[in-house]
């Protein structure tokens, strides 16, 4: 779904010999401050040129200037997106990944590092829609099943969900774009994970437990049970999936 162009906040432009360079400043600003996040669709042409007060002509201009710097994106005839910062990392670190795929867990250590400090930002800086939202999640996961958590397409992406909760609610558009960065790598480079760990008698339910224990800390506005607890959850995914992939060999 696309935002509303006036929630955003965009102003009109006046009269400059400038005009698409302006419309792409106030678009970068809104992605800087979080408004528009990877992924978001932006407005229809048609409400941006009513809300800047400018032609169809210096709003593609400037959407071609957004699209070379490589904040947006085209989708078909779907419209403009945000890009993500992972569009721009993703193909040389998996190319890495996959010569050696002990980087995988270079890669866990640095998951390690980022989700454990984004939740103990969340629990400090989550709003109240933002905690509502981590119930939801949860609430959806017990419905699922606790021991489909893992096997589930739809769990895979409420768990994803979650992390992508916590990193909104640090009020650091870093952690988002960083935070997509990671999930999009681990998603490419290691597709069947998920799969794997579902192997091991009880994972699926010990990890949905885990993400209760995160979202509860949250809750909490315990930072350091929602860093503690998250660098457990991420532990205990390095230490089962090695694990298993030892048996595979």
């Amino acid at each position: 779904m696309a935002k509303k162009a006036d929630s955003l906040g965009l102003s009109r432009i006046e009269k400059s010999p400038d005009i698409p360079t302006m419309v792409a400043k106030q678009v970068i600003d809104l992605i800087s401050s979080g408004k528009l996040k990877p992924g978001d669709k932006l407005p229809s042409e048609q409400a941006m040129t009513n809300l800047f007060g400018i032609s169809r002509i210096s709003l593609r201009e400037a959407l071609k200037l957004l699209e070379a710097k490589e904040y947006i994106e085209s989708r078909d005839r779907k419209g403009k997106f945000v890009k993500s910062m992972a569009d721009n990392v993703k193909s040389p670190i998996e190319d890495m990944i996959s010569i050696d795929h002990e980087k995988i867990w270079e890669l866990l250590a640095v998951r390690r590092i980022l989700d454990s400090e984004m939740a103990a930002f969340a629990a400090v800086n989550a709003k109240s829609r933002q905690l509502k939202e981590l119930r939801e999640i949860i609430k959806r996961m017990q419905e699922i099943g606790t021991d489909d958590v893992l096997i589930s397409n739809e769990s895979g992406k409420l768990y994803s969900d979650i992390f992508d909760v916590l990193a909104d609610s640090t009020k650091n558009t870093i952690f988002v774009h960083l935070r997509q960065t990671i999930a999009t790598i681990l998603k490419g480079a290691f597709p069947y994970s998920r799969q794997k760990l579902s192997t091991t008698p009880g994972s699926s339910k010990e990890i949905f437990n885990q993400m209760i224990k995160i979202c509860e800390a949250v809750e909490k506005r315990d930072p350091n049970a929602a860093k503690t607890a998250t660098i457990e959850h991420i532990d205990y995914i390095v230490m089962t999936l090695k694990k298993v992939l030892k048996g595979f060999k």
